[in-house]
């Protein structure tokens, strides 16, 4: 690697100050293709609008995801299994996307919102409390056990 001088001449590989780029927008996921889409959530990479940053954060998550997957058998194993140890992350992720869609109800509320988007907003808490009740549902399914010894 070579050495940095205060002489160095820095390497702008991402132009976060141009203004003629247009934001990025979240993708439409297929659900068949979700492994593609592993790494941050989208909720989270909808702040990256720069499309230079949202590519570069895509890219680093799917190293990210790339790397855990080929050092996975050097990590502890789950109590509770693989399975049902992904079912309790898939239920961390609702939880998330529940409280997302609960901030989002608020947004109207809160600020002008365009006609179109009040009403998306207005069905929101309904929407948060229909992922809320499949959230529960898996959570009665699992259990409360997580392992431990009985």
């Amino acid at each position: 690697m070579p050495d940095l001088t205060p002489q160095s001449t820095p390497v702008h590989i991402l132009d976060l100050d141009a203004e003629d780029v247009r934001a990025a927008v979240p993708p439409i996921i297929d659900p068949e293709q979700y492994e593609r889409f592993e790494g941050f959530r989208e909720t989270t990479l909808a702040y990256f609008l720069h499309p230079a940053a949202n590519v570069a954060l895509r890219t680093v998550g799917h190293l990210l995801y790339s790397i855990v997957l080929e050092y996975w058998h050097f990590w502890p194993k789950e109590p509770e299994g693989s399975f049902r140890h992904s079912a309790r992350a898939v239920i961390a992720d609702m939880r998330h996307i529940q409280g997302y869609l609960a901030y989002m109800g608020r947004e109207n509320e809160a600020s002008a919102l365009e006609p179109h988007e009040a009403k998306l907003s207005r069905r929101c808490p309904a929407i948060a409390r229909r992922v809320k009740e499949i959230a529960d549902s898996l959570e009665k399914e699992l259990g409360t056990w997580r392992g431990e010894e009985e």
